[in-house]
């Protein structure tokens, strides 16, 4: 049986796709035998947008907050307390991004999965998003070695790769996310939602696409 394809058009340095993180393993938990599921980059920080994390202190101190009283997940005091306040993190989606990408060449199923943790690393452990090293215990717990992790966020495979990530969203319209796509099992795609929403109503968009 063909089946559809929900997208999650996510970005690891967005608030509200990590808050959007459990809605989507909840969906993927509920309907996965119903519904095939894929996450793809955004590329929401490229570019001239790139810098200190300095420069979005301000307006990431309120904008968290509001995050987690809509969405219940927590931003850990090692981000709060510590990345945000000091404002030295690099804010760049391509490493990150490079991450999901270098990790879907061996796990392709578990990528929604995957694409979660990494928000976690960056919200709530408090990393360095352009620190290459600081992904690698992420990778190790899903099985993967160093030695063959590490020279691949230098690969211009991967980043084409992510790049052209970028791009698929972009021509789907999508400037926002979190955003879902629904792919159908003819090819035909469109925009699903956007925006965060909650459990029951991505489950009411999704209800007549189920196989």
């Amino acid at each position: 049986m063909n089946k559809n394809t929900l997208i999650l058009v996510s970005d690891p340095l967005c608030g509200w796709c990590y808050g959007f993180g459990p809605v989507m393993n909840r969906l993927y938990e509920a309907y996965k035998s119903q519904m095939d599921f894929d996450v793809i980059s955004g590329g929401m920080i490229t570019g001239s947008r790139i810098g200190p994390l300095s420069h979005m202190r301000e307006f990431i101190k309120q904008a968290y907050r509001v995050v987690e009283q809509h969405t219940g997940v927590k931003f850990g005091p090692d981000f709060t307390e510590k990345t945000l306040e000091e404002g030295k993190a690099t804010y760049s989606s391509l490493e990150p991004s490079k991450a999901l990408s270098i990790f879907r060449t061996f796990q392709p199923n578990k990528a929604l999965e995957f694409s979660h943790e990494i928000q976690k690393l960056i919200y709530f452990e408090g990393i360095d998003p352009v620190d290459y090293e600081a992904y690698l215990p992420l990778f190790d717990r899903y099985g993967m070695q160093e030695k063959e992790i590490l020279p691949l966020f230098s690969s211009k495979d991967i980043e084409q790769e992510t790049v052209n990530e970028f791009g698929r969203a972009a021509r789907w319209g999508i400037n926002g996310f979190p955003a879902c796509v629904m792919q159908l099992h003819t090819g035909k795609a469109f925009v699903l939602s956007s925006g965060y929403l909650p459990f029951e109503q991505m489950e009411e968009r999704i209800r007549p696409y189920l196989g």
